[in-house]
């Protein structure tokens, strides 16, 4: 497992190259994708066919100023002018009204495309193990290919630009190559050279947007700290305002340089593009103005001719610069393919359908675990074994293991060496949807959402209202809910609401307790799920928590010794290892590690008389 995640990360930092093979790859991804959606066949059609009349229909007008220039200087029929005339103006006028109405239909059907490209995305993301998540490699595709999951779509807009341009060119060189094959080598070399220019700039482009998205991604951050309520306090009182002002000030002049490395590039391809084509149009006029001095080619014929040529110039320069489009674009699509191909391991391993009651056992065996990138064991050979009807409190001092343990036992992680055991059998055999909802867990980081206050607990679209009211009194939150008008309709955060509320750190982790109440699955997990509240707050909940977890397996992480109280079991981690295990009582009497820890503790709350002055 170890190997596959090293070998992904190793991929991950390796930019996707450019070249045909790839163009045609990333093409064909968005193919496949739109082709399998509903309406998606149509999409491809319609586009089509789009294309077929955005390539005609401007031909046909390349022709028209030239006949009826040759009518008026010859003939002059009437009949033969006005049928000239009507499809001069005619042609504008489909390409205005079906071509239009067309795009707009295109355009609804591309919204809804990308919005199933976008769903995906967030999908995949929500779905990937922790382990990639955390991994900054990882992160920083994640954010291209966010960018990507929304342009992605613009694969049919270059597709069909270069479907139509190719048609177009075709159609304007066998009008040319009556007259002259050399013009069409001589426009052909031209573009050829505006090509070469154009994908020099657009490579250096490409790298150049790469270092300025790491800058930007510093920069956000920054700028976030000084406008987000939670950063006021502290940047206030620790005046921060200086120090994040020239972290952001100096990134972005970095980002600014890199800008103007970009203008210079593009400067240098504007004044090379220019140039040649200066050097063709002296060619092509001075050609053309022989031709007819020297009665070769009548007027008319020189104002068609030309207008082929400038339409196959512009043809085939659209042919490059569509397919330059596509290849660049097919670049950001390549590592939204990567990213949609990282493993969703934990998701996908294990098929048995877990069970779980008060005569079934969990086994830590031999686990050891290090976190990714870290030489240093989290967790070392960690034996412990928990019952269905117990409650364990795990306690020890900071970075000895008590949420590493949780992370694993959750599946969020899996070990690295070791297994752990559900009645006997690996808990990755078990379906990871259905293991998961054997937990309701409250952590210390717990998440708030932009929603309401009940949705927040309910967190689903259907809910018990009596069962939202009895987590609600549960954990204390009957008076949140009662003094606001809104009730459960209060919106947490005023993110889009100005008579949202700020909840502060104790009603957050209400809220967050309340959660799990309401879900009251089978396994309670509590980490640190007091550290926000008064010891008067913390009371009440222990309290709660008591009825709460009855008849329920809990596993209660902690640094305040008040919830061994709870426990049928306390152990004690120390160094990533089970050091003690035992009642409250047993490992009292030992005077070790847990001893020390509760006497040390239980200091701050005797009562002390005050010394005399």
């Amino acid at each position: 497992m170890k190997k596959i995640f090293a070998k992904m990360v190793s991929k991950v930092k390796n930019r996707p190259r450019q070249s045909l093979r790839s163009t045609m790859k990333a093409t064909k991804y968005m193919m496949s994708f739109v082709w399998r959606i509903q309406d998606g066949k149509k999409y491809i059609f319609l586009h089509s066919f789009v294309s077929i009349l955005t390539a005609v229909l401007p031909l046909a007008l390349v022709y028209m100023p030239g006949l009826i220039i040759n009518e008026l200087t010859g003939a002059r029929r009437v009949d033969v002018l006005l049928i000239y005339i009507g499809i001069t103006v005619g042609i504008p006028f489909i390409q205005s009204v079906v071509v239009s109405s067309l795009n707009v239909y295109l355009n609804n059907l591309r919204y809804l495309f990308m919005v199933r490209v976008k769903v995906d995305y967030i999908s995949h993301c929500a779905d990937m193990d922790l382990e990639s998540m955390e991994n900054p490699d990882i992160q920083i595709l994640r954010e291209r290919a966010e960018e990507t999951s929304s342009n992605s779509l613009n694969t049919f807009g270059y597709l069909s630009g270069l479907a139509s341009a190719v048609i177009s060119v075709i159609m304007c060189a066998s009008i040319i190559s009556v007259l002259n094959p050399l013009l069409l080598a001589l426009v052909i070399a031209v573009v050829i050279i505006n090509y070469a220019n154009s994908k020099w700039l657009e490579k250096k482009k490409y790298s150049i947007n790469i270092e300025i998205g790491k800058l930007n991604r510093f920069g956000w951050p920054v700028t976030n700290y000084l406008s987000d309520l939670r950063y006021a306090k502290e940047v206030r009182l620790y005046q921060l305002k200086d120090y994040f002002t020239r972290l952001y000030r100096d990134k972005r002049m970095e980002a600014g340089e890199y800008g103007k490395k970009d203008a210079a590039y593009t400067r240098r391809n504007g004044l090379i593009g220019a140039v040649v084509s200066l050097f063709q149009n002296v060619l092509l006029y001075g050609y053309f103005v022989y031709q007819v001095v020297i009665g070769a080619l009548a007027v008319g014929d020189m104002t068609i001719y030309m207008g082929a040529i400038s339409q196959f110039t512009a043809s085939l320069n659209n042919v490059t610069r569509q397919y330059l489009n596509l290849s660049m674009l097919s670049l950001s699509v390549q590592e939204l393919m990567e990213f949609m191909k990282i493993p969703l391991n934990n998701l996908n391993s294990g098929s048995d359908t877990p069970e779980f009651d008060k005569n079934s056992v969990i086994e830590f065996k031999n686990v050891s675990f290090r976190y990714p990138g870290s030489e240093k064991y989290a967790l070392k050979n960690l034996n412990i074994v928990i019952h269905g009807n117990e409650k364990l409190c795990i306690v020890g001092v900071n970075g000895s293991g008590k949420s590493t343990f949780v992370k694993l036992l959750t599946r969020l992680y899996m070990p690295t060496e070791g297994e752990i055991l559900l009645n006997g059998k690996n808990i990755n055999e078990y379906d990871y949807l259905q293991y998961s909802r054997l937990f309701s867990s409250v952590f210390q980081d717990f998440a708030l959402y932009n929603l309401s206050l009940g949705e927040n607990i309910v967190m689903a679209d259907e809910y018990h209202f009596e069962r939202l009211e009895s987590a609600v009194r549960e954990s204390g939150l009957s008076s949140l809910v009662s003094s606001n008008k809104n009730g459960y309709d209060t919106i947490i955060y005023k993110w889009y609401d100005p008579e949202g509320i700020e909840p502060s750190g104790g009603e957050g982790q209400r809220i967050a307790i309340a959660r799990a109440c309401y879900h009251g699955r089978d396994i309670y997990i509590l980490d640190e799920p007091t550290a926000a509240l008064d010891p008067m707050a913390e009371y009440e909940i222990y309290t709660q928590f008591n009825s709460m977890i009855t008849g329920k397996c809990a596993i209660l992480i902690t640094h305040r010794l008040s919830a061994v109280q709870l426990a049928d079991k306390v152990a004690v981690f120390d160094d990533g290892q089970v050091a003690e295990c035992g009642t409250h009582t047993e490992l009292y009497a030992k005077g070790g590690i847990y001893t020390e820890m509760f006497d040390k503790q239980a200091q701050f709350y005797r009562d002390k008389k005050p010394q005399q002055e």
